[in-house]
């Protein structure tokens, strides 16, 4: 048995297709079925069922695919712990983290450790919580910052900090002079503008919605929170907004909420992997940031 068996193996049972694991780990699909099996012959027992289209991993599959876990786990955290800031090694790091927290606080943090690590390799994407959550599961990233509360005993859960949650009006509303607007009040405003269901702040405003008994009225829903920012900018709507993503805007007004909201920021990983020496210096610079501002 040698590590590419286990790699393909480890594709093959979290993608359930063998021509899906092939194109994961672009390699040639009759690749894929001759090592699996030559390590359904070595080992004499046999890996997967095929139900139709699909293959489903028997018992055997599913316990070396989490040895495939563990050992995979294992050689890069000790490649990350004896690389030198230097290497791609110590300075890689697979991350996706949400729309606000993507384009407010991430730039910063990560020109400086482009700076500390010159050689590093980072990939990042933006995802809304649910989505971000899911692919930390399926291993395509090392960590999500996401929106908490998360509830996965599959996950390591962290908090970052807790940001006040405003509501944004155009400059010329009539609300954008006034101290303080009940929640209650502006869920049940025609004009308020949502996020689409999975994302974080939605998650809340439903939540708040179904608390106070209000019937939301979706006419627009976006995905975006900078594309409904703009829209309220342009007089187009209110909006729930994250206190970060309004903190510089003059081109809006927030507006505190009765009672107060906020939302804590966090970060999980699968349970048991490691963490680069890149990522714990992200999340310490992340932690870092008062009230998330």
């Amino acid at each position: 048995m040698e590590l590419h068996h286990l790699r393909y193996l480890r594709a093959v049972v979290r993608t359930g297709s063998v021509t899906e694991a092939a194109a994961a780990e672009f390699v040639a699909q009759p690749s894929i079925s001759k090592q699996l099996r030559q390590l359904e012959q070595e080992l004499g027992v046999p890996l997967f069922h095929r139900v139709g289209r699909r293959v489903a991993p028997t018992g055997a599959a599913l316990a070396l695919a989490d040895l495939a876990d563990r050992v995979f786990d294992d050689i890069a955290s000790t490649l990350g712990a004896v690389a030198g800031p230097d290497s791609a090694y110590g300075g890689a790091l697979r991350i996706c983290a949400t729309e606000t927290v993507s384009d407010n606080l991430l730039p910063p943090v990560l020109a400086n450790l482009r700076r500390r690590y010159p050689r590093s390799h980072l990939q990042v994407e933006m995802l809304g919580s649910d989505d971000a959550i899911r692919r930390v599961l399926d291993d395509d990233f090392d960590l999500a910052i996401v929106v908490m509360p998360v509830n996965d005993s599959r996950l390591e859960v962290a908090p970052l900090f807790r940001e006040p949650v405003l509501l944004a009006v155009p400059p010329g509303h009539p609300w954008a002079e006034r101290g303080v607007v009940p929640v209650g009040e502006a869920l049940a405003d025609p004009s308020l503008l949502l996020s689409m269901p999975g994302l974080g702040l939605r998650a809340m405003v439903d939540e708040e919605a179904r608390r106070l008994g209000v019937t939301l009225q979706a006419n627009l829903e976006m995905r975006s929170q900078q594309a409904i920012l703009a829209l309220v900018a342009s007089g187009g709507g209110i909006a729930f907004a994250p206190g970060i993503s309004v903190a510089h805007r003059t081109d809006v007004a927030a507006v505190a909420l009765e009672p107060a909201q906020s939302r804590e920021i966090g970060w999980v990983r699968r349970r048991g992997r490691h963490l680069p020496p890149i990522a714990v210096e992200l999340l310490s610079a992340l932690a870092s940031e008062p009230d998330g501002a």
